[in-house]
């Protein structure tokens, strides 16, 4: 096939409307890898709260998790109430909302098919089981 490249008059000829209509299209950049809680770190009998068991995606073996560790997770979910929003740039705006965080970080792998240990700030509820997780992809160890 012939490819078509366009000569630096034809780029600045186009408008800053026809930019943003095509930059307007693609959607932001997700600054976090997505993955799911699959259950607390358990036993037979017993069942370690403190530790949440995380799958995160495109992680399928041990060797990957290395990348991962110390990096910060987010659980969010949807309150009853809306709630004061903390914002570290406007200190005194009013603005609430109803989503909140619990924060945590991944800390080792578990097993050899890329599961993570994870701790967070305060144990997930139970209703958590099964939901969505963003792990960050900072603090940075490159």
């Amino acid at each position: 096939g012939v490819h078509h490249t366009r000569s630096g008059a034809e780029l600045k000829a186009m408008s800053a409307e026809d930019v943003k209509k095509k930059s307007g299209d693609a959607k932001p950049a997700r600054l976090y890898v997505k993955g799911s809680f699959v259950t607390f770190r358990r036993s037979n009998a017993n069942q370690r709260n403190r530790c949440a068991i995380l799958q995160i995606e495109g992680v399928k073996c041990r060797e990957d998790v290395d990348f991962y560790l110390g990096k910060r997770v987010a659980y969010i979910y949807k309150a009853k109430r809306a709630r004061g929003k903390h914002s570290r740039i406007n200190k005194d705006s009013k603005q609430t909302s109803r989503f909140r965080v619990i924060w945590g970080k991944v800390q080792r792998a578990h097993g050899n098919s890329g599961l993570v240990r994870s701790a967070f700030a305060n144990n997930l509820p139970p209703r958590a089981l099964g939901g969505s997780v963003r792990v960050m992809l900072y603090p940075s160890r490159i």
